[in-house]
């Protein structure tokens, strides 16, 4: 594949906007240390492999395929994709933003010796560059929409194609082209390809200029990943020392609707005292939030890092407090709630709880996952609600129809068996576009 620079298809004015934009992260890299030690109160790995993110620490095989993955959601959809080019011999270098994608991935691919895992570094144009020219991929995969302007610039400086996997540009982003973030949008440009969910996505990449012929419709890579069996067994085998009939999970939950899912748990476990709750928010950061949640409304509740053989049949909500055990929390589940519905964020990923055979509810905020709630909701498996109440009433009634909520959970993971094949689809065609060896 000859490789012909893209930064030629970017306006002036986003160049020069690209110069301003280096200049000012250059002074606000103190700021990054301070944001740092924040974090590093609940995440202490934001401290960690600190030489990372100025372009050193270790890079693997010369020429192998080097993989964005920003953190824990992206790492999850990159899995089934890696894994292609693993089969196929390739040396992989795996890249993150966050702790949480890094652990994740270490989690997955630790012990293999094709994977290397890095964090990325500083969006400078010099730590970048440091990077790929020591790393010197073949060349670049992006995970869904996470991008940064000297990645994409600088890779494209050294002649580094560069593809975007599982692309996900939301329709509440395209307002930034009428405001001078549309910069940002044209960057799209720079990927050689685009691989997306359904046409809706296409049409929005091409209103930010790239080229109809540079995008695919491949499907989502989430459904290429099955459930760790173990974890889900883990999760069932559990259930039993909890002494329940219904279990009602939230997945996911964010900030702003926490005080609202915190008075649908207390009036759902009211008048259902045998069901039980398990709650896993978002990030860690909102652990001891949720717990002082149920403290200040008197739900008993234990925290998964602190459950060793069981779970005591008191305890009505179990916090879910630790990463990487989504599938153990989904063995738990009959039906999950997925959070950033109840406000204005257009809902978290549904295909992990739809492949482990659990029905999701979420609220009325889902434009993020429209593509697959459609087909979701018209196979049955999936239901959103305008208000708290709306939703509080169909858990009661979910409660006390368990031969329905077990249909549904058979339905659930017949739908999600249908859509599948999307990381062999886009490793084939990028096969296709590129010329790459392996490193050795």
């Amino acid at each position: 594949m000859r490789y012909h620079p893209k930064r030629r298809e970017l306006p002036i004015s986003t160049r020069i906007a690209y110069f301003i934009y280096q200049i000012a992260y250059h002074f606000a890299l103190p700021l990054a240390g301070i944001l740092a030690l924040w974090r590093a109160r609940k995440e202490p790995g934001h401290l960690h492999n600190v030489s990372h993110r100025w372009g050193l620490g270790p890079v693997g095989a010369k020429g192998g395929v080097w993989v964005y993955a920003a953190s824990l959601g992206e790492m999850n959809a990159a899995r089934p994709l890696v894994q292609e080019f693993l089969n196929d011999g390739q040396h992989v270098l795996l890249t993150h933003l966050s702790p949480a994608g890094f652990d994740r991935g270490v989690q997955q691919f630790g012990n293999n010796p094709q994977v290397t895992h890095l964090y990325i570094p500083f969006d400078c144009f010099w730590t970048v560059q440091l990077f790929l020219r020591r790393a010197k991929p073949a060349f670049g995969i992006v995970l869904e929409i996470e991008i940064w302007p000297a990645m994409l610039i600088e890779a494209d400086r050294l002649s580094i194609p560069m593809f975007m996997a599982n692309g996900n540009l939301l329709p509440n982003r395209m307002k930034r082209l009428q405001t001078w973030r549309r910069h940002g949008l044209y960057l799209y440009r720079l990927f050689d390809h685009i691989f997306t969910r359904s046409q809706d996505y296409v049409e929005r990449y091409i209103a930010t200029g790239v080229r109809p012929e540079n995008i695919s419709i491949a499907g989502e890579l989430r459904f290429d990943t099955q459930p760790d069996p173990a974890l889900l067994a883990y999760g069932r085998n559990l259930r039993q020392t909890w002494n329940t009939t219904f279990t009602f999970m939230i997945s996911s939950s964010v900030k702003g609707e926490e005080v609202i899912l915190q008075k649908i748990v207390a009036n759902f476990l009211e008048a259902a005292p045998k069901a039980r709750v398990i709650w896993v928010p978002r990030s860690p950061q909102r652990f001891d939030a949720v717990a002082d949640l149920l403290d200040s409304c008197e739900i008993p509740y234990m925290r998964r890092s602190q459950v060793t053989d069981g779970i005591q049949s008191k305890n009505k909500v179990l916090i879910g407090d630790t990463l990487g055990e989504m599938d153990l929390y989904l063995g738990l589940a009959d039906v999950v709630f997925v959070g950033a519905s109840f406000t204005d964020m257009g809902g978290h990923n549904i295909i992990e709880p739809l492949s482990a055979g659990c029905p999701v509810i979420m609220g009325p905020s889902t434009y993020g996952i429209d593509f697959i709630a459609r087909p979701a909701q018209e196979a049955g498996v999936f239901e959103t609600f305008e208000t708290p109440h709306a939703l509080y009433t169909h858990l009661l009634a979910l409660n006390e129809n368990i031969p329905h909520v077990q249909l549904k959970q058979k339905k659930a993971k017949a739908f999600a068996s249908l859509n599948s094949d999307t990381a062999k689809f886009t490793f084939k065609f990028i096969s296709k576009l590129i010329s790459y060896t392996n490193g050795s």
